[in-house]
């Protein structure tokens, strides 16, 4: 049995991304990337009063939990490329090619393919953008950690290959990803004031980017965040190294939370104000 760090992540397990839309959204997730629309959540009073975020949950590249959050105020235009959380799901051995003939033959647009020199995880990637010009990588991995999950729709998506994450000072990013997430080193995706880290047990990517100043489209967020897993029984470990922990039960602790009766989850920001959910690697029911 292979060996983790204590309180390791161990894999990213789903990603939650922001809307003003739901059902434009779960349109583009099941018509493009052939996601299957799973279940709504908080469809209710405190819902429509956006007191909680309306969301939707979609499986989407072998990934069941992947959730579309509704927001209240209208989403900010990007201004940069790779604005703010991008995804990066891998392809399987049919490779861009495939992928691009079936997006042509969806008549979505994309840019790209993009190559990236060895010794890159990432061999090839075409972006891809939602209604809300959220951008999403279909990437070619080349690297020992490669998927060989089965493939996933038309597109065949395997699983999450990647997150990038925007931060304002790398090498403190660099020490609070690897001593507190305790991702490890790897190969480089090339990019410039970058640096890629990786999961222990599954090799999935964090791409973290330097830039002057944190994305407004990240203040609009109200749901969205990268879910992570760590072993069973690691919680608490994991948990006594966090410094910034969101609890909802404050100011109001007669409320339930907002969609996680579960005390075994909880959410974190890192030091740039990155959303993230944590919870032990346990089967989804």
């Amino acid at each position: 049995m292979a060996q983790y760090d204590e309180g390791a992540v161990l894999k990213i397990d789903h990603g939650v991304v922001a809307t003003n839309d739901l059902w434009k959204s779960i349109e583009f997730f099941t018509e493009v990337f052939g996601g299957k629309l799973r279940r709504l959540v908080n469809v209710n009073l405190r819902g429509l009063d956006r007191e909680v975020p309306e969301m939707a949950f979609v499986k989407v590249a072998n990934h069941p939990g992947w959730g579309l959050a509704i927001q209240p105020q209208p989403i900010p235009a990007p201004t940069r490329p790779m604005e703010g959380p991008t995804w990066g799901f891998e392809v399987d051995e049919r490779g861009l090619e495939g992928v691009c003939t079936t997006l042509d033959e969806k008549n979505v647009a994309y840019d790209g393919p993009f190559d990236y020199a060895a010794p890159s995880p990432i061999a090839r990637t075409i972006v891809v953008r939602d209604p809300y010009q959220w951008e999403y990588e279909l990437t070619e991995r080349r690297d020992e950690d490669k998927s060989d999950e089965l493939a996933f729709g038309d597109l065949g998506l395997r699983r999450i290959s990647h997150v990038r994450l925007e931060v304002t000072d790398l090498a403190e990013a660099e020490d609070w990803y690897t001593e507190t997430l305790k991702l490890l080193p790897t190969d480089q995706v090339p990019g410039e004031a970058q640096l890629t880290l990786k999961t222990q047990a599954t090799g999935q990517l964090f791409i973290l980017h330097e830039v002057e100043e944190m994305t407004q489209r990240s203040w609009y967020s109200f749901g969205p965040h990268v879910d992570i897993k760590v072993p069973i029984g690691d919680l608490e470990a994991f948990t006594s190294r966090l410094t910034n922990i969101e609890r909802y039960w404050s100011p109001f602790p007669e409320k339930i939370p907002w969609h996680e009766p579960n005390m075994h989850t909880l959410y974190f920001y890192d030091p740039f104000g990155n959303r993230m959910q944590v919870s032990e690697d346990v089967p989804h029911p």
